[in-house]
């Protein structure tokens, strides 16, 4: 399986400094654009040049604008950014490998309920994918990511694009315990099992209701458990379990550690700033099925 990594500072200098750290290098890089950016960006390019291969999520956003809903689902959807998006997806077409490609990852959050209606981040979702063909862009592996908490499931189901237009299912899985609200509680602490099981049994009870084809492989976009500064080996513990828990989800063929701040200052994901945690995730990253670098060709879920 492939074993990801997003940076902080998102550097090729930061990527080779955590990678000496746990022992191995990642196979993937997950990388954040708004829908008017330069793709690829040159860390982008040195990854590719590296043998990495890309993430890359394009949101319903205008980075330089503090209007979190400047750019909607009906304007995407519309065309108004059919220019920068090609642009976007020429660059990509021209890095010739493939190339992981999400639209407005965690749709499914309350916030992004601003842009519009499930129906338009569906419209949108298409638009935006069949513009890529149009521009060349064949080698993007479309990747449907969802917020993997219980309370965003309920949106969910309305905001599956069609087996047409999804080539992998991602979520992300976060043990915070609290610290959004800067009230870290080590009571709150949730395995790597639980953690990921709970999208993962949505998907599997509810996902056949409403059109979705399980059998698509699975990538775990974002995964990263708090640091309890009174517990960390708690938090070295989450991190340990993820190959055995990998390993019986075999369908699961991705997973990205976010080794970075969340949202909020309470949130410290960074997963090598603890010796403990460090260790984790270096042992982590030597036991099947992580140490089993996945080969991905021009379509990785055939």
């Amino acid at each position: 399986m492939l074993w990801g990594i997003v940076a902080s500072p998102h550097t090729t200098t930061r990527i080779k400094q955590v990678e000496s750290r746990v022992g191995r290098t990642f196979n993937l890089v997950y990388r954040f654009h708004d829908v008017q950016d330069t793709i690829p960006s040159a860390l982008e390019k040195q990854s590719v040049a590296a043998g990495k291969i890309l993430h890359l999520t394009i949101d319903s956003r205008d980075y330089s604008s503090t209007d979190t809903a400047a750019v909607s689902w009906t304007d995407v959807a519309a065309g108004n950014y059919d220019s920068s998006l090609t642009a976007e997806a020429k660059g990509i077409a021209s890095l010739h490998v493939p190339v992981f490609v999400t639209f407005d990852h965690e749709a499914n959050l309350s916030r992004r309920q601003q842009l519009g209606s499930p129906a338009d981040f569906v419209a949108a979702w298409r638009h935006v994918h069949n513009l890529f063909g149009q521009a060349g862009a064949s080698n993007a592996v479309w990747t449907w990511v969802m917020a993997g908490a219980a309370d965003n499931l309920d949106r969910a189901a309305a905001l599956w694009p069609g087996n047409s237009y999804v080539d992998w299912i991602g979520w992300d899985v976060y043990n915070g315990s609290g610290c959004s609200s800067n009230r870290i509680d080590p009571s709150k602490f949730r395995t790597f099992a639980e953690s990921m099981g709970v999208f993962f049994s949505w998907l599997q009870h509810t996902g056949p209701t409403v059109g979705i084809d399980i059998r698509k492989p699975l990538m775990i976009s974002e995964a990263a458990s708090i640091v309890y500064p009174t517990a960390p080996n708690l938090t070295a513990s989450w991190y340990a379990a993820i190959p055995s828990v990998l390993k019986a989800h075999p369908q699961v063929k991705a997973i990205t550690l976010w080794d970075n701040q969340g949202s909020t200052s309470g949130c410290n994901y960074t997963f090598d700033s603890v010796p403990s945690v460090l260790s984790a995730v270096t042992a982590a990253g030597q036991e099947a099925p992580v140490a089993n670098a996945m080969r991905v060709g021009n379509r990785p879920d055939r």
